[in-house]
């Protein structure tokens, strides 16, 4: 059983800063560059708070920033507990969307031991990170992405409703993305939606190291406390955004990845032993390598890069019947298993340490990283939704980084303060 609950969220007075000029995206998708420029916006920008500054103190220094920033009313708390109705509207393709969901607190339970299902295997250091920062603030700030199964949309009645009225806050991203939220707090309303997600199961799109980081926090919490069994405090919640699996807005991008090579790889001795398991032909250049790839009567196909020019590879019939039937249609565990591991020797600790791997979400940004360094780029399509639900039920896992939920949710609209 699900178990959400509103709460009074800390949030930035918007009497003191423009909203714009502190909120970020999530912490893991930003460069040290785009850091820089978030704090160039706002000395307040959430970067400060979410990735702090400094070496062995650096969770020291947001706990104080925190505290000064609410002491200073730059940040305020609400007065009622609200679930706060989350919209985002983009364009892509030339075509307006709206991504409708809400924000408010999932009770924790133990990954695949309840109704919270993961999709993706995690690593021990952005676990630490997060640990020592919520040690230190004892705060959420930062939601993680849920899905949730509403085929009847039945859950639009109360974004409809709230949406009717001011919003709370407003603000556009760098990306052209407008957010917007609304607080929810009526009694009916707020019990209407604890009780719709009752029955509803939790698929983790974005933030599995932030969900384990609370249960870990949860346990080190109890046990510093001393609480009784079953005695429930805000430490067993975390903040959550729960989307319809069938919003219309809900869009998952592919993420490209580039490898670094020796100087002794060979490209055509590589390509020698990739034709025992895949075809392979050469691609114009991006704009075909993209059609390829995405070509629903393709197969399991994708695209190389290397020395300026495309490949299009399709996998044999034989090669997929091996795997596993839950990993047919994941092209990420395809390229790592029979791919990389297979033909380049790549191992598990270096695609764990992302030694010479890069993630990437453009073909642009694949040729750029090529041209500096001696490089294979590979070429994926998105994974579809229902494929992410599969794996997740099955209790298995996709590589790392195989799915890029567009847009990302915004850090500093709420913050839950525990």
């Amino acid at each position: 059983m699900s178990i959400v609950r509103p709460f009074a969220g800390v949030r930035y007075n918007l009497e003191e800063v423009l909203l714009k000029s502190v909120v970020a995206p999530p912490y893991d998708v930003i460069s040290p560059e785009m850091k820089q420029a978030l704090k160039d916006k706002s000395p307040y920008n959430v970067v400060t708070l979410d990735l702090p500054d400094g070496a062995d103190d650096k969770y020291d220094n947001a706990a104080a920033l925190y505290k000064q920033y609410c002491d200073n009313k730059i940040l305020i708390k609400d007065e009622k507990p609200s679930f706060y109705v989350y919209e985002q509207v983009y364009t892509y393709g030339g075509k307006e969307y709206v991504r409708t969901g809400f924000v408010g607190l999932l009770k924790l339970e133990e990954l695949g031991k309840g109704s919270v299902y993961p999709h993706e295997k995690t690593l021990s250091g952005p676990k630490k990170d997060r640990f020592e920062l919520m040690k230190a603030c004892k705060t959420n700030f930062s939601q993680i992405f849920g899905l949730y199964m509403d085929k009847d949309n039945r859950m639009n009645l109360v974004f409809n409703e709230a949406k009717k009225n001011m919003p709370t806050a407003s603000a556009m991203d760098e990306d052209g993305v407008k957010n917007t939220i609304w607080s929810v707090s009526g009694d009916n309303t707020v019990r209407m939606i604890e009780e719709f997600m009752k029955d509803k199961a939790i698929y983790i799109a974005d933030g599995h190291h932030r969900y384990e980081t609370a249960l870990n926090y949860r346990d080190h919490a109890r046990k510093q406390n001393a609480d009784m069994e079953n005695e429930e405090k805000p430490y067993d919640y975390v903040m959550m955004m729960f989307v319809n699996f069938y919003d219309e807005g809900l869009k998952i991008f592919p993420t490209h990845r580039v490898l670094e090579v020796d100087s002794a790889f060979s490209f055509e001795g590589f390509l020698d032993k990739l034709r025992f398991d895949f075809t392979i032909e050469k691609l114009a250049d991006a704009k075909t390598a993209d059609t390829f790839v995405n070509d629903p009567a393709g197969g399991r196909s994708m695209a190389l890069y290397y020395d300026n020019t495309y490949y299009g590879i399709k996998a044999h019939d034989e090669v997929i019947e091996n795997l596993s039937q839950v990993y047919r249609k994941v092209d990420t565990y395809l390229l790592q298993e029979g791919i990389m591991k297979k033909f380049m020797n790549v191992t598990d600790e270096r695609l764990l340490k992302k030694e010479g791997v890069y993630f990437v979400q453009t073909l642009d940004q694949i040729e750029k990283l090529a041209a500096d360094k001696k490089a294979v780029g590979f070429i994926l399509k998105g994974v579809d939704i229902d494929i992410v639900r599969e794996i997740s039920e099955s209790g298995m896992v996709m590589p790392q980084k195989s799915t890029y939920f567009y847009p990302k949710l915004q850090t500093g609209l709420v913050i839950y303060q525990f």
